[in-house]
C-alpha cells in the first residue's frame, strides 16, 4: 500500500470514551481516498467517487495527540464499483489502529443505484491483496437484503434513537452528504438506547462502550435539508459483545442507509473489554430481535 494521508488525532475528534470517535476514522479515510484516486487517475477535479458501502475494523485506540499515517490500495475493480482498503496506523508505534474496506462508485441519479465508473482508471502499482486484519470478522459484507421501512421497523420493536435533519455544513461542495455523517447520526442515537433499561455503551460508573467492527451501506445520495431517523435493534449478544443493526430512514420512511456494529462493554480505567454484567445482560436479552440484520 502507498501513503495517502498523515495527521494527528485532535481533541475535538474524540468522544466521551476518551478516544477518536468512529465518524472521524471515516472522515480521515475519505480525505485520504482522494489522494489514492489521484494516483489512480481520478482526481477530485474529475468528480469524487461516492462511498457506497464500507466495512471498518478497529484494532487499537487512538487518543488525542496520536500521530497517524494512512496507507491505501485498490483491492478489486468492477464495471460500477471500486473496492479499496485503507490502514490507519499509529505513526509512533507502527501498529495499525483501524482498517477500512470501502466500495466507491458513482450514483446513477438522485434515486440511487450504481453508474459505470469513469474511464481512465489506472491501477498499476496500486493493486493490493486484502490484509488479514481487514475485512469482515463478525459481520457480512455482501449485498444487503431487503430492509424494513420505518413503520415496519417500529413494528419489529426497533427503537428510534435519532430524529433530525442533514445540515448544509455536513455536505460537500455539491450539496451531497459526506460519508462520515451517517455513522455520526447512528452514534448520536446510541445513548438513547439507555432508555430501554440497558445502560450499555454509556459513560457511567467507569463503564463505557467501544466499537470493534462496523459496516455502513448507503443506498442513494442524501442532500442538505433531508429529514432522517435512525431505528436500532439488537441482533446478537456475546459474552463481551453486542451486535446492533441500525436502519436510517428518510422523511417518507424509506431505508436510505443501513449499518451494523459489533461493540464491547469497556472498562474506562483499565481500557479493555469486560464481560457484560449480569443485570445488563438480562435487559439486553429481552431486546434481541430474531432475524434482524443486513
Amino acid at each position: 500500500m502507498i501513503v495517502i494521508g498523515r495527521g494527528s488525532v485532535q481533541q475535538e475528534e474524540c468522544d466521551v470514551m476518551g478516544h477518536m470517535n468512529v465518524r472521524h476514522y471515516v472522515a480521515r479515510a475519505a480525505d485520504a481516498l482522494d489522494w489514492l484516486m489521484l494516483e489512480a487517475g481520478l482526481p477530485p477535479s474529475r468528480g469524487r467517487l461516492a462511498v457506497m458501502d464500507q466495512h471498518l475494523r478497529f484494532l487499537r485506540e487512538m487518543s488525542p495527540g496520536t500521530p497517524f499515517t494512512i496507507l491505501g490500495g485498490i483491492v478489486s475493480v468492477a464495471a460500477d464499483r471500486l473496492r479499496t482498503v485503507v490502514e490507519i496506523r499509529n505513526s509512533a508505534t507502527e501498529a495499525p489502529a483501524a482498517m477500512l474496506v470501502t466500495d466507491l462508485g458513482l450514483w446513477a441519479g438522485p434515486a440511487g443505484g450504481p453508474a459505470p465508473l469513469p474511464p481512465g482508471l489506472v491501477t498499476a502499482g496500486l493493486t493490493v491483496a486484502l490484509p488479514e486484519n481487514a475485512g469482515p470478522r463478525g459481520l457480512r459484507f455482501d449485498a444487503p437484503r431487503a430492509l424494513p421501512g420505518r413503520a415496519a421497523a417500529h413494528a419489529m420493536r426497533l427503537a428510534e434513537g435519532y430524529r433530525g435533519a442533514i445540515r448544509p455544513d455536513e455536505c460537500d461542495l455539491e450539496g451531497v452528504m459526506r460519508p462520515d455523517v451517517i455513522i455520526a447520526r447512528i452514534w448520536d442515537g446510541v445513548p438513547n438506547l439507555r432508555n430501554r433499561g440497558t445502560g450499555l455503551g454509556i459513560k457511567e460508573e467507569g463503564m463505557g462502550g467501544a466499537a470493534l467492527e462496523y459496516r455502513v451501506a448507503q443506498f442513494r445520495p442524501l442532500q442538505a435539508g433531508e429529514l432522517l431517523t435512525v431505528c436500532s435493534g439488537l441482533k446478537a449478544l456475546g459474552e463481551k459483545t453486542t451486535t446492533w443493526t441500525h436502519l436510517v430512514h428518510d422523511e417518507s420512511g424509506e431505508v436510505v442507509s443501513a449499518s451494523e456494529a459489533v461493540g464491547i462493554a469497556f472498562d474506562l480505567k483499565l481500557r479493555k473489554a469486560v464481560a457484560i454484567p449480569p443485570e445488563r445482560r438480562a435487559a439486553l436479552e429481552a431486546l434481541l430481535v430474531p432475524g434482524l440484520g443486513l
